[in-house]
């Protein structure tokens, strides 16, 4: 789970810089529409971003360029030291302008306090074969794996929380209660990637499909990580996935589609992930198989070979 968290929140990072790079001044810099000192003033108290730290144009290009190349080696590597590293520089990025952000971000700068005591370097990071072997070697659970039980049960109730309460004021709300929110949504230009959305919930059946799906499973998230049933689970996973892939494509929100997937993953257990790979590995291996035997020297077909032997009369 914190492996594929780690990953997902390192290229959505990755993707927020690049998609931007050319006006990352204009954006983010010290001479940006939103000035250094407007942009203090609308953070908290208690929140920061070292983009803010100086004027210089100098301090701006290497902490943003320092963000890209950290959040690169967090999604690659992981660990609780670069994930540490990540938080700060995310938090700093998001924080510098909020006027561009997308809205997962405020989900991902939370999760990511918690993985900061996860171990997110244990499955697809370099070494992370050694790094079981040493785990499993532990005879007694240690703080750093009392800690990551904790964050990850944080992690996943705080998930479940969000979707919950999403969930709960679309479903008090009078145009979800209509099924038509999703028409007045496909209506806003602004994340308008292009007509299809719109013509589909032109549709008042398929309109009105969406709103109660949306709410259904976004309810179901808690009880669906509670359910005993790993296929509960998963089909919650998948809808949910969806729902975001489907915003990515007809919306253009992709990195707020991105952190929202992986926090989505969050909502399987270990066991469901080892169930997933099996399954995975025997359709690679079912589809690596070879489906006919090489033909013969004398030409034949496979199909004539057992016609051949089932007494079939030669030609």
């Amino acid at each position: 789970m914190a492996d594929l968290h780690t990953g997902v929140i390192g290229f959505a990072t990755v993707l927020y810089c690049l998609s931007d790079y050319s006006k990352r001044r204009f954006l983010w810099g010290p001479d940006s529409y939103d000035s250094i000192s407007t942009a203090k003033a609308a953070l908290p108290r208690w929140n920061f971003s070292i983009f803010l730290w100086s004027h210089s144009t100098l301090w701006f290009e290497i902490v943003f360029h320092a963000a890209i190349l950290v959040a690169l080696a967090f999604m690659i590597f992981g660990g609780r030291a670069l994930t540490l590293v990540q938080a700060v520089m995310m938090w700093s990025l998001h924080n510098r302008n909020q006027d561009i952000l997308e809205g997962g971000d405020n989900l991902a700068q939370i999760l990511i306090l918690f993985m900061v005591f996860t171990v997110s370097n244990a499955y697809f990071a370099p070494g992370a074969k050694q790094r079981r072997a040493r785990m499993r070697e532990q005879e007694q659970p240690t703080v750093p794996t009392v800690l990551h039980n904790l964050a990850a049960f944080l992690i996943v109730f705080q998930t479940a929380v969000l979707y919950f309460a999403a969930g709960y004021w679309k479903i008090t709300g009078k145009m979800w209660q209509d099924g038509v929110a999703m028409y007045y949504i496909s209506r806003i230009t602004g994340f308008e990637m292009s007509s299809a959305y719109a013509h589909l919930m032109n549709n008042a059946f398929v309109g009105t499909a969406v709103c109660y799906f949306t709410i259904f499973i976004e309810l179901a998230l808690p009880f669906a990580i509670l359910s005993a049933r790993p296929w509960v689970r998963k089909a919650n996973t998948v809808a949910l996935e969806g729902l975001h892939l489907g915003i990515m494509a007809f919306m253009g929100l992709i990195c707020f589609g991105l952190l929202m997937i992986g926090a989505d993953c969050t909502g399987l257990r270990d066991d469901d992930y080892r169930s997933l790979a099996r399954r995975f590995r025997s359709v690679k291996d079912l589809l690596s198989q070879r489906r006919w035997a090489p033909l013969p020297k004398g030409g034949m077909t496979p199909v004539a070979m057992l016609a051949g032997q089932d007494g079939a009369p030669d030609a």
